[in-house]
């Protein structure tokens, strides 16, 4: 989407286990900003009362167990295997979000918000947050690699994981629609030179170019 901000929103997402995690930590640590949309969701469904409320009546009490902060392997247990009730869930917590990560970015010092902020996120394409954003990244890798990289990351069996995976866009139709892609299949000395080329292209393509 052409964009009429003075710096430019990078998203980056891919399918559970691609290493979208590992490339944002690449450019974070080339001092571009990441936005985690993982992280800001938890904190407006644990902190906003409007969402709290939606999500209790939609999975009921045990979402917030005691009144404290979200369930969030009971809201998993619930939901990836419900597609009906996961596009529900999605439909209260990703407005907020969307709006949050907006006034987070607009909110940043024009020195850390230029030449472009990174929005990390698994549904960008489902959420629509793709109308926000400039261009968007997808993140890579073989099925049977992100499977096992889920499985030992998270302690979950193949089965669980095979259900998030289901729970999203196919990664084939991801790669379609993005502006870049970064495969995952190497090692981190690999990966971090795929960051450092695109870092260069998207400070190119930024507005009021900027080479720092």
């Amino acid at each position: 989407m052409p964009s009429k901000r003075d710096y430019l929103l990078v998203g980056v997402t891919g399918g559970i286990g691609s290493g979208k995690s590992l490339v944002c930590s690449l450019f974070e640590r080339l001092g571009r900003v990441v936005l985690r949309a993982d992280i800001i969701a938890q904190e407006i469904s644990d902190a906003d009362p409007a969402v709290r409320r939606r999500v209790a009546a939609l999975l009921g009490p045990n979402a917030y167990p005691g009144g404290g902060t979200m369930d969030r392997k009971f809201v998993a247990s619930r939901v990836f295997a419900d597609h009906a009730l996961l596009k529900k869930l999605n439909a209260i917590v990703h407005p907020p979000v969307i709006d949050a990560i907006t006034h987070a970015a607009e909110g940043l010092p024009a020195a850390r918000r230029h030449p472009y902020v990174i929005v990390e996120a698994a549904l960008i394409y489902e959420s629509g947050m793709d109308d926000l954003l400039d261009r968007v990244i997808v993140v890579d890798a073989e099925e049977e690699t992100r499977i096992r990289r889920v499985m030992a990351r998270d302690g979950i069996t193949r089965d669980a994981v095979l259900l998030r995976i289901a729970a999203q866009l196919p990664a084939a139709k991801k790669v379609a629609r993005a502006d870049f892609v970064i495969r995952n299949d190497s090692d981190a000395a690999a990966m971090d030179g795929k960051v450092r080329f695109f870092d260069t292209i998207l400070k190119a393509m930024a507005p009021g170019l900027q080479l720092k």
